[in-house]
């Protein structure tokens, strides 16, 4: 029974992907009542309709939709472990997708991504930038980078480096302006904030036992670490953004940090995926280079003071 569920579902996916039981049938090489009994046999194992079908049009169920990506995660998972026991090795192979934020993907991806792809050209890289926390299972991605304290109770992930929060303004602004010599003088200062994070203007700075969290305020901030940056870069003010956003533009003087003797928050840069079961090699291989390129010691980590 185990493997009509799941020869079922191999059917469904090719349904799903050439849009018709006629093509499916055409890719498995099998005649189409037999591809329509295999989803039958499938929907009457879940108890639901994956599809609606007329003659003229097939669409998706909501109960489709949510079953589709993960069908498809244990086929590849199942493909995997197949050409596992037939070779005793299998090459990470097959499209990797991932997510990450729009800073660390402009800032550190581009580079990670070339050096894995010419180790392993049999997998291409799907990545999508965005803001919000994104349901890996549900949206069908395979990793997600994610910089946080600490993940949430649930999810799965490797921590692979720290990320430290730096306050900085241009030499250009700060000449202006002045040096603030404490966090409390930040309040006499045009800070630029990042508007969706968790310290958004609400910076906290520690020395010894002594910590302030200082309520800033500035005419200008957004949802882009970098577009912040680049305004920094300008002139228009003092930022508060985690070193892989802006280490290139301090190493080249273009920003300078402020208020070094104080320690700021400090988060981690994260692995995150659905499973540690089954992990499929293009994915166990990514997260293991991300580890060695990482350590011991991440290339945007500025130097301590």
């Amino acid at each position: 029974m185990a493997m009509d569920i799941l020869a079922g579902m191999r059917v469904f996916a090719a349904v799903v992907d050439s849009g018709s039981f006629a093509g499916a049938s055409d890719k498995l090489d099998m005649s189409r009542g037999m591809a329509t009994r295999y989803v039958a046999q499938l929907e009457s194992h879940l108890g639901v309709r994956l599809l609606h079908r007329t003659t003229r049009k097939l669409s998706l169920t909501e109960a489709g939709t949510n079953y589709y990506p993960r069908a498809i995660q244990i086929l590849a998972s199942v493909s995997d472990a197949e050409r596992l026991a037939a070779r005793g090795t299998v090459e990470p192979r097959g499209i990797l997708r991932i997510t990450a934020s729009v800073g660390f993907a402009i800032s550190n991806i581009e580079r990670v991504a070339a050096k894995y792809l010419q180790r392993y050209p049999d997998v291409e890289i799907d990545l999508m930038t965005t803001e919000r926390m994104v349901d890996l299972v549900e949206e069908g991605f395979d990793l997600a980078l994610r910089i946080t304290k600490e993940l949430p109770p649930g999810l799965i992930g490797r921590r692979l480096a720290p990320v430290r929060l730096v306050a900085c303004a241009s030499p250009e602004y700060l000449k202006l302006h002045g040096t603030p010599n404490s966090p409390k003088e930040l309040t006499q200062h045009n800070c630029l904030y990042f508007s969706y994070s968790a310290y958004r203007n609400k910076w906290t700075f520690c020395r010894d036992d002594e910590e302030q969290t200082v309520p800033v305020k500035g005419n200008f901030h957004g949802n882009s670490g970098n577009v912040l940056m680049n305004a920094a870069k300008e002139g228009m003010g003092i930022i508060y953004e985690p070193d892989f956003v802006v280490y290139q533009a301090v190493r080249d003087k273009q920003l300078m940090p402020i208020l070094e003797e104080w320690g700021t928050d400090e988060y981690s840069l994260f692995a995150v995926y659905a499973n540690r079961q089954f992990l499929p090699p293009k994915v166990r291989s990514f997260i293991d280079f991300l580890v060695e390129y990482y350590k011991p010691e991440p290339n945007f980590r500025l130097q301590e003071h």
